[in-house]
């Protein structure tokens, strides 16, 4: 959820400096999506399965679970830093954004490169709190990331005693920081509140063991989002060449979505572990139970949520900006949002859900087909001049199709003969 949040704050400060940084640079923010959403199916895929042994009574394999899995976000994150870092330069111009739009981004993500090194730590500590259901203590670190995000971002945009006014650079190392103090929480808490350690050489033999099951779940579960951040690239290709209100509606409605996104994330990743301690279990009707009610759930929650949203459209996007035009972009985005948002989130869960009990293989082939195969269509709607309504209309049909799949698949229940830590 936090990765939501900062990216909501960081475009809110942003627009403060001009609507074409906060559009530029939102552009460019379907990169970030590999870090904040992608990178964390893997090591929420090792809490999944850590949670699935300690459900299963097998709590010797928990400890080395928790270490591959921070391996993994190591690896991940290091290796996205790597390259966001050497391609800051010329994102935006591989993107279509004018010079002036590319050094805005450039600016942005020389700085934010960085943070996908924390993100993979930090995301494979909170997977490990997540597995022992400790998720007062995630929310904690989340609130310390998200407060003091928004405190170092005033401070660098405005400036204070010996800090100069930074820009756009300023607001990424405000987040950096932030997310790194965040990390700091989590180590204390699982460390000497938890006192999990990592003693390699007493776990390393194990540690072999607790890959495959690993793999088996993040694999799937990180191929969706990718796909979905492929398909917000073209996307986001196609807009540019609409023009900056178009750009800017697009970002300020992304960013509000988000905070509704990260809460299905959320209600998804809570009722991923419950799933997980349940199905290593064998509790299989409770795993049915716990699936409906996150359904339930997330889609009354984002139904709600956008149409607040849209009866309060004005005075949310005046928080971004007061130019008329993207405002009345964004209405009509928001209008569809109404529509997408709860079918979305019959997606996150059905998907998660189904890689979880060892059903991936469903979920990610339909995610491939519709995804991949919507480009093509995406392609010729900017062809036919649809315009950035048309293109909403077309992702609207893409999630509808798909969440009908993934809980036809579901409720078929062939899931119930799976296993995925070999209990």
């Amino acid at each position: 959820m936090t990765g939501g949040l900062v990216t909501l704050t960081d475009i809110w400060f942003l627009s403060h400096i001009s609507d074409e940084v906060a559009a530029s640079v939102g552009m460019v923010g379907a990169i970030l999506t590999l870090g904040y959403f992608v990178l964390p199916q893997f090591t929420s895929a090792g809490g999944s399965v850590a949670a699935q042994y300690l459900g299963a009574k097998k709590d010797e394999y928990a400890t080395p679970t928790y270490v591959a899995t921070l391996v993994l976000g190591l690896v991940l994150g290091g290796l996205l830093t790597l390259g966001i870092g050497l391609g800051a330069g010329n994102l935006g111009t591989w993107l279509g954004l004018d010079p002036a739009g590319n050094e805005y981004s450039r600016q942005y993500l020389s700085v934010i490169a960085f943070n996908f090194i924390v993100v993979g730590l930090r995301s494979s500590y909170w997977a490990i709190l997540s597995a022992n259901t400790l998720t007062k203590w995630n929310m904690a670190s989340a609130i310390v990331t998200d407060v003091l995000n928004i405190l170092l971002c005033y401070l660098f945009i405005n400036g204070g005693g010996p800090i100069p006014k930074l820009g756009i650079s300023g607001v990424a190392l405000a987040t950096l920081l932030a997310y790194l103090t965040g990390f700091g929480v989590y180590f204390y808490l699982v460390h000497f509140r938890l006192r999990v350690s990592f003693g390699l050489k007493k776990w390393v033999g194990k540690i072999r063991q607790v890959w495959g099951p690993i793999l088996r779940v993040g694999l799937p579960s990180a191929m969706e989002p990718f796909s979905w951040t492929v398909q917000n690239f073209v996307v986001s290709i196609i807009i540019i060449h609409l023009g900056v209100p178009a750009m800017s509606a697009n970002t300020y409605v992304l960013r509000l979505i988000f905070l509704d996104l990260t809460a299905s994330w959320a209600l998804t990743s809570a009722g991923q572990i419950i799933i997980s301690h349940q199905f290593g279990a064998r509790n299989l009707d409770e795993v049915h139970k716990t699936y409906l009610r996150i359904v339930r759930y997330s889609m009354i929650f984002a139904f709600v949520n956008l149409l607040l949203y849209l009866a309060f459209s004005d005075a949310l996007l005046s928080i971004f900006t007061h130019d008329p035009q993207i405002k009345q972009i964004a209405f009509w985005l928001l209008f569809l949002s109404v529509f997408i948002e709860p079918i979305r989130a019959i997606n996150i869960l059905g998907g998660i859900a189904l890689k979880t009990v060892g059903d991936g293989r469903f979920s990610v082939t339909m995610a491939m087909v519709f995804m991949w195969g919507l480009i093509p269509v995406l392609l010729l709607a900017s062809l036919w001049g649809w315009g950035i309504v048309g293109f909403w209309c077309c992702l609207l049909f893409d999630e509808t199709v798909r969440a009908a799949l993934n809980l036809w698949r579901w409720l078929q229940g062939k899931w119930r003969k799976n296993s995925v830590i070999g209990t």
